[in-house]
């Protein structure tokens, strides 16, 4: 809303001035504006679809090892023919560590773990990896990507038998995996050899129970590159046999950025990505010639990552001198004062519909242009469900502890209630310690999930336990109104609220 008024102010102004200049000059700024958020999403397409191989891959992996382990599990003659092959390096056992001596391994087995019969029935499966990265994603898949792939790495971590498998051969002379295999009894310490390649303990926690994670940018011992670990766990059956490890050189990413349509922009084009947690920033692009970054456009990559891309002013001013030229000299103060005064009109109109004690809505919010477009929403079968809910017991909080105690509680379930829900639905304080929730484009099944975000924030911000609430759930219906449908949630809520007095009883 506040955009639109923007963008309208700037036309009245310039309207004055040259009705021409305006058309282009906005246009311009439009397009260059959604060309960053292009550029972002087409080097964002290039990592979700190499993230996607990667789990593929180890889908894939999964299901080889348990088909072995339900089907037809390698007989011990079979294990011993592969075992004649096996090679030692120092104190590393495994295959191909000097040159392609298993023809029928692709890549390099290294290991501290002596015991080949452990871990020889493992060799077919890992074929897997190879073919599984030169075959195309699933023909159900959502994905429609063709552009550039990585060259990267991969790895297998077996935390089974010990072993790390690499997807290409590797002179066990030159290199050995010493972060991986450092215990001297051949056992692999997971939990060490994470920190690493930058994976805190939480990160490794979610991994060894199943979730796929991602590293920090961390320099690689083997290729001495600036990399991007994506890892994925492999299963046996429930449990967590090993973990599959892609490499992604963050040079590369470079290149799956690139604007090959607009040549002459890339020259004036910044493309970094900043760490959420350091705040450290890791450039993959930088002009030539570099003076103000004037469009910008960024976006979440990651829980650990955050893409920005900007275009210098230069090249605006190169591409577009005589439309630039009028736009500096004769609309930039009037378009700041405008801005202002919308920003300045925007802040007073929010403040009239905001509760000052929870920070939600007030019952001002409900306009006849909300019911409108409530009632457009519905009819075009986008779902809306009402929630109505209060504080159970306030009254015994106000007699026992004292109304403070009691504005804390609604204040409390206030913050929990704005905490779980979306920008786009709307959290109101009716008054007191009642409460209505509208959830837009949201399902009564799916309400549940807000509610079960509420109690979780309680759960964080209420370590005395001192509010509980009751709540109803209502779906609007075709022809319902908003109100008819707050009385029905309110309905619900007090038959939830007799339902807690009874078991109680």
């Amino acid at each position: 809303m506040f955009r639109q008024k923007y963008f309208s102010a700037i036309i009245l102004i310039v309207v004055c001035t040259s009705t021409l200049f305006i058309t282009l000059a906005v246009r311009e700024a439009h397009d260059l504006q959604n060309y960053m958020g292009y550029v972002a999403e087409n080097g964002k397409s290039a990592l979700f679809h190499e993230e996607s191989i990667n789990q593929n891959i180890a889908t894939r992996l999964s299901r080889a090892f348990y088909s072995k382990t339900v089907s037809a599990p390698s007989a011990n003659s079979e294990r011993a023919a592969i075992c004649q092959h096996l090679e030692k390096e120092g104190d590393i056992y495994g295959f191909n560590l000097l040159g392609k001596k298993l023809t029928n391994l692709s890549g390099t087995l290294q290991t501290r773990n002596k015991s080949c019969e452990q871990w020889a029935g493992d060799i077919s499966e890992l074929s897997v990896i190879h073919t599984a990265e030169s075959a195309a994603l699933s023909k159900y898949s959502f994905s429609n990507y063709t552009g550039y792939r990585f060259r990267n790495m991969r790895y297998y971590l077996d935390l089974s038998y010990d072993y790390i498998y690499i997807n290409q051969l590797v002179n066990t002379k030159d290199y050995r995996f010493k972060n991986w295999l450092i215990g001297n009894n051949g056992t692999i310490n997971i939990a060490r050899s994470a920190h690493t390649i930058s994976i805190d303990d939480n990160a490794l926690h979610d991994l060894l129970n199943g979730e796929s994670t991602l590293s920090h940018i961390y320099q690689d011992g083997y290729t001495q590159n600036n990399i991007i670990s994506m890892l994925t766990p492999v299963f046996l059956g429930d449990k967590v046999k090993g973990i599959l490890i892609t490499d992604i050189n963050i040079n590369d990413l470079v290149v799956s950025f690139k604007t090959v349509d607009r040549p002459f922009l890339w020259q004036f084009l910044s493309l970094y990505v900043t760490d959420n947690e350091t705040r450290a920033r890791i450039f993959f692009h930088k002009p030539y010639i570099q003076s103000y970054g004037l469009f910008s456009y960024e976006d979440r990559l990651t829980q650990n990552y955050t893409v920005h891309v900007k275009l210098d002013a230069i090249y605006v001013i190169i591409a577009n001198l005589w439309l630039l030229v009028l736009y500096i000299t004769v609309t930039w103060i009037m378009c700041r004062y405008a801005r202002k005064q919308l920003i300045r009109q925007e802040s007073l109109s929010r403040d009239n519909v905001t509760d000052a004690m929870t920070g939600l809505y007030n019952r001002k919010v409900i306009t006849p242009e909300l019911e409108h477009k409530i009632r457009s929403l519905v009819e075009r079968n986008i779902p809306v469900t009402v929630i109505a809910i209060d504080c159970d017991g306030l009254k015994r909080i106000n007699d026992s502890l004292g109304h403070h105690m009691g504005d804390k509680a609604i204040q409390i379930l206030g913050q929990a209630l704005l905490n779980a829900i979306r920008k786009s639905d709307y959290g109101i304080r009716l008054g007191g310690d009642e409460f209505c929730v509208v959830l837009i484009d949201n399902s009564l099944n799916r309400s549940r999930d807000v509610i079960t975000r509420t109690q979780e924030q309680l759960h964080a911000i209420d370590p005395d336990k001192l509010v509980a609430f009751s709540w109803g759930a209502y779906q609007l219906l075709p022809k319902d109104t908003l109100e008819v449908a707050m009385l029905k949630a309110d309905e619900l809520l007090y038959q939830h609220k007799r339902s807690k007095y009874e078991e109680r009883r």
